[in-house]
């Protein structure tokens, strides 16, 4: 049970940060608990949702939401949605683990990249 309260408490930190808690989570809870890949993306999504109530409020007591943007990612957003959940649910799940797996190395690969870009800039 701590260890879920651990993973629980770093996901909430790196979610609220708007960095996207479920890079923590989801390899948590299927490395270190075992949790199947269906089921560790769906717990995913649950608790994000009570962890982005608070952040976002937060958020909007600070004025630091632009509505129309906002307005604009969360309606294609739901398309995508709509979309990834049907492809994840149709996904074996060693495929849905390889998928991720992969989605996590681009991420972090640009992640490098954009930040030695940004160093280089700032020493100019």
């Amino acid at each position: 049970m701590i260890g879920f309260i651990i993973t629980g408490l770093f996901f909430g930190i790196i979610g609220g940060m708007g960095m996207g808690g479920g890079i923590i989570l989801i390899p948590a809870l299927t490395l270190l608990f075992n949790v199947r890949q269906h089921d560790a993306q769906s717990i995913n999504l649950i608790v994000f949702l009570p962890m982005a109530a608070a952040a976002l409020f937060l958020h909007f007591k600070n004025k630091l939401v632009d509505m129309k943007k906002a307005l604009y990612l969360s309606i294609s957003g739901l398309a995508g949605a709509w979309l990834g959940t049907n492809l994840a649910i149709i996904l074996e799940e060693t495929v849905l683990k390889k998928a991720f797996g992969i989605f996590l190395i681009v991420l972090a690969v640009f992640r490098f990249f954009t930040a030695v870009k940004a160093a280089r800039k700032s020493r100019k």
